[in-house]
């Protein structure tokens, strides 16, 4: 009987253990909109910051990462004071955004 128990509970963590896959990467994609050219900074998927100058209004880029608790950060400076505004997609959904009536907009977003 004891081995059946056994055999039971190995065959269930067995299964438990292989069938919850979770994705180890996930893709993210910055964008700007706005009607001129901006500085653009942002968190790469290895948590560098990268910038861009002279980015044009609608700018874009993307990248997978495995960095779970990633903080992902895009900050825009229209070049020319203009109003400005982007968004951050994690894994293809709208997780931040901001159509600020500025000239500079900052947005944050976290990795799952």
């Amino acid at each position: 009987m004891k081995k059946i128990i056994f055999l039971s509970l190995f065959t269930l963590l067995t299964i438990f253990t292989f069938s919850c896959k979770k994705s180890n990467s996930h893709t993210v994609k910055y964008t700007i909109q706005g009607t001129a050219k901006s500085a653009v900074t942002y968190v790469d998927g290895n948590g560098n910051t990268q910038n861009v100058t002279g980015a044009d209004a609608s700018w874009t880029t993307s990248f997978a990462s495995t960095e779970h608790g990633l903080a992902l950060k895009l900050t825009v400076i229209s070049i020319d004071g203009s109003n400005i505004g982007g968004k951050i997609f994690i894994d293809g959904n709208q997780t931040a955004a901001s159509n600020g009536n500025s000239g500079s907009v900052s947005i944050t977003a976290t990795l799952p």
